[in-house]
Parts: structure tokens; sequence; C-alpha cells
């Protein structure tokens, strides 16, 4: 099996659209929040990667519950959301282009055949169709913000597995930072004094190990105000789960707004 080549179009008018904003251009908020891994969605032309379907519905192909969370904090606190509308498996929109596992050829032990020995034709249209045009849609929205407020908060929202290569992980949520530790330490602090949650401080994994694109780029390197969260994924399957934390993290963000409001003040 083959990806495209260049000479053809990756995403035609029968494909989904490689990013959803929510509120676009109607946030009474600083808030942004960015959901890099939302969607399982493989493009058609790409025929499922080569791989078993049920292999899509796992945490491999996208962050289980972190879509449900990202839709239901901007529709509560309505504040604008930008969410990746394809399958980390086609290319992972939170990782440097130039990553080993940009485009991963295996993934938990799963071989990606449609992954192998793909062109640089290949490659770049997947950048030029879905990368670069989700990445735009967090500047755009970044710009709204920032003709209305002195600066974002961004807040990107992930989930991870309970169980990685054998590991049980005993945390229920991680925050996650990199340099600037301002509104982690907030966010740590909100959840040990309102929940019983084992709360992992660079948990499960480091902000820096693997590198994000999305926070680096488009928060840290901006001096922005951000943070990253995990949650766990048995937690969010479903709406009640994704309800709840999405109200937890409302709560959290509104006791942030307003101790960083010298920081973060409007500007019309």
């Amino acid at each position: 099996m083959t990806g495209c080549t260049k000479e053809h179009q990756l995403l035609t008018a029968e494909d989904s659209l490689p990013f959803e904003i929510i509120n676009n251009s109607r946030s009474d908020s600083p808030v942004l929040i960015v959901c890099d891994h939302a969607s399982n969605y493989v493009p058609l032309a790409l025929n499922g990667l080569g791989i078993d379907q049920p292999h899509l519905q796992k945490h491999i192909a996208y962050d289980i519950g972190a879509a449900g969370v990202s839709r239901y904090m901007a529709g509560n606190m309505k504040v604008m959301a930008v969410l990746a509308g394809f399958s980390r498996l086609v290319l992972d929109p939170n990782r440097f282009l130039t990553a080993h596992d940009s485009i991963p050829s295996i993934s938990d032990g799963v071989v990606i055949p449609g992954n192998e020995s793909l062109s640089a034709a290949d490659r770049m249209l997947r950048v030029e169709e879905l990368f670069i045009p989700y990445h735009m849609a967090i500047n755009h929205a970044i710009s709204y913000l920032l003709r209305h407020f002195s600066m974002p908060l961004i807040l990107s929202v992930h989930s991870y597995t309970p169980i990685f290569q054998g590991f049980e992980r005993p945390w229920e949520i991680g925050v996650l930072w990199e340099g600037d530790d301002g509104v982690a330490s907030l966010l740590i602090d909100y959840l040990r004094e309102n929940t019983d949650y084992h709360v992992g401080e660079n948990e499960p994994y480091h902000a820096c190990n693997p590198l994000g694109y999305t926070v680096r780029t488009h928060a840290e390197s901006n001096h922005y105000p951000h943070v990253l969260i995990e949650i766990r994924q048995d937690l969010i399957s479903d709406s009640q789960g994704q309800l709840e934390f999405a109200g937890l993290l409302a709560g959290a963000l509104e006791m942030i707004q307003a101790t960083l409001n010298t920081v973060i003040t409007r500007t019309t």
C-alpha cells in the first residue's frame, strides 16, 4: 500500500475538515483550549492506513475523551477552542515535523502499513493539508484574543492510557509544563485542594520528553501563560466523566484567571 502521490489531493469534499473551532471570535475570556489529538479520523484517500479498524478506536489513534472535555469546557465557559480533525497516526500535530514519530510507522507495537516507505511528496501533502491548517487555526484564535486581551491563557487538553507497556499509571490527572510553571503550580494547588486525585507533576511524562510542538510553538516561545493537562482515559471515556472534568477544570481556570488578572487584562 502506498500513500497519496504529489499529483493527488489528500482531502476531498467528502473528508472531515482538518480542524474544528468552537466559539470562533465569540469569546469573552482570554482562555484558548487546544486539543491536538481530538480525532481518530483518517482521510479517505489513505484507506485506513492499512490497519484493522479496531485499532482506530484505541489510544494509539487519538486521546480518548479529550475532545469531549474540550467541547464541554468551551461550551460552558464560552471560550474559544481549536480541535484537530485528524488522527495522530496520519500525522501528529503535536510533534515537530523532524521528530521520528511525526508520522509513526509503528505505535505501541502496532505496525502502520500506510506510513511505511512514504515519499517526501506523500509527507508534504499531509503537512500542507493537515498540520499547517490546524496550527494556522490556532494562530488565528490567538490573534483574535490578542486584539481583545493583553495575552491569551492557553490550555492544552490530552488524555493517556491507564496502562502503558505494562506499567499501571497511578495518577488520575497530570499537569505538564516546560519553563514557566506559574499556571501549572496554580492548577496543581487547586486540584489538590478540591479533589482527592493523585496529581502528577510532569507525569505521566515530562513536557520536554517528548517535546510537544503546540505548547512550545504557540505558548512557551511567546511567553503566554499556559499549561498542558493529561487526564486518565478511563475517567473520561463517557459523557458523564467528560462533564465532571470539564466542570472541575472550568473552576480551576476561573481561579487562575482571577489570580493572573494583573497579567491578563481586557484591552477593548
